[in-house]
């Protein structure tokens, strides 16, 4: 009996052991349904173009005692001198913004309007909402790139733009479900209006599938609706944590094509939502003289805005957690995409466009902050703990103690037979 009661606890804790491994744990690797996360950057010098400023043809209150930004200087509102193609020193440029301008009004430089190294920063809060079950998930997630100088971020002032996503993913695979259920409502700095957009979401985007490869994957950008690779760099390590690092280069892209191409593919008929979303994309009626281009500075152009993004993110492979991530955003005002590219890829007058910007929309380069990256770390540690411990810590103590009970019941046995046989062999004897 003993022999049995050995053998029989021994199959028993290996079968827990390779349950374990292959059935329970597996089972186990989805994304769990209480999900409330906030992630929020480090506080960085960026630059954004004041649309209201814009708008209404008034310098920011940074700009307002540049000689050139001054209503009473008016015939200084130069561009730059003429080897630059734009209007020498002392020229007015006095044009048109738009059919119902005044033709008496000065028009400023776009310089005017841009609030230059002033801090700024990105804040996102990732909830779990329904539907959501034991196969699926859904995500809301509230983003916004704000001002830390007016009001500390709490004013509507210091808000440059925002997102409400909504977006249905598998627990396992976190790829979006194939069904028309995700939702990006875009909000312009400034704009009263949203535009909802429901459409079939393609890329990752808030977390990777567990047990990540060390490959490209593709990757969802919301400023564009865009769907791009993202690289796969190398191993690393954050905070102690194994990370596999992915990179993505973006850009430039024609915003204002890349988004009406979107709303024009999941809508019919006019949208005065999406009109006013778009309308932050595209500037008519000014002169390139106000926006610093070579040439005739009297020349009209309309120009789009483009949008170029290094993002990095580093991945916990296990869980596929983002545990730390960081971008350098630059969107910036170019005729079309060759003179856009022409201008990215010059580096002496991407220098000149961040120390005195013409024609730049929003520049912002910055990583999760230090109070982030620790609730982030220590969520990831928790989760990659539990993986550890029941995916091989728990598995390998049960598998070595079945081993040994079965060894030690099948020896006892066997113990036990040949001695049961010799007693009975001698009694037969006598």
């Amino acid at each position: 009996m003993p022999a049995l009661v050995l053998v029989g606890l021994g199959a028993f804790l290996i079968t827990i052991a390779l349950a374990l491994v292959f059935f329970v744990v597996p089972a186990q690797k989805k994304t769990p349904l209480d999900i409330n996360s906030t992630t929020v950057t480090e506080v960085a010098p960026g630059a954004v173009l004041v649309g209201r400023a814009l708008a209404g043809n008034a310098p920011t209150e940074l700009n307002a005692d540049r000689p050139e930004c001054r209503p009473e200087d008016g015939a200084e509102a130069a561009a730059g001198d003429e080897g630059e193609g734009d209007a020498p020193e002392g020229e007015a440029v006095e044009t048109q913004d738009g059919a119902e301008a005044d033709d008496s009004e000065v028009q400023f430089p776009v310089s005017c309007f841009i609030d230059n190294d002033i801090p700024l920063y990105s804040q996102r809060r990732v909830m779990a909402v329904e539907p959501s079950d034991a196969d699926v998930i859904t995500l809301q997630a509230a983003q916004s790139l704000l001002r830390e100088d007016i009001a500390g971020g709490d004013e509507v002032e210091a808000l440059i733009n925002a997102t409400i996503d909504r977006i249905t993913l598998d627990r396992v695979t976190a790829q979006p479900v194939d069904e028309a259920t995700s939702t990006l409502q875009v909000v312009a700095g400034g704009a009263d209006d949203t535009a909802p957009t429901g459409f079939v979401r393609e890329g990752l985007q808030y977390k990777f599938p567990f047990d990540t490869e060390q490959r490209a994957y593709d990757y969802f950008d919301a400023s564009t609706f865009t769907t791009n690779p993202i690289e796969f760099v190398g191993e690393t390590s954050v905070g102690g944590i194994e990370a596999y690092e992915f990179t993505q280069e973006l850009g430039p892209i024609d915003m204002w094509s890349s988004i009406r191409d979107h709303f024009a593919s999941i809508s019919d008929g006019y949208d005065p939502a999406v009109e006013s979303i778009l309308a932050s994309y595209r500037r008519e009626g000014m002169t390139a003289g106000q926006w610093g281009l070579e040439g005739d500075p009297d020349r009209p152009v309309d120009m789009r805005r483009f949008y170029t993004n290094t993002r990095t993110v580093y991945v916990n492979p296990a869980t596929g957690q983002i545990i730390n991530g960081k971008e350098d955003i630059f969107q910036f005002f170019a005729e079309d995409q060759a003179e856009a590219d022409a201008f990215f890829s010059d580096k002496a007058r991407l220098e000149e466009e961040k120390a005195e910007p013409t024609r730049t929309a929003v520049r912002f380069q910055s990583g999760w902050n230090d109070e982030t990256q620790e609730s982030t770390l220590a969520a990831a540690q928790d989760s990659a703990d539990t993986l550890n411990t029941f995916g091989r810590i728990v598995p390998a103590v049960l598998g070595i103690l079945g081993l040994l009970s079965l060894i030690g019941g099948i020896v006892l046995g066997l113990r036990g037979s040949r001695g049961g046989t010799g007693g009975r062999t001698t009694r037969t004897r006598a």
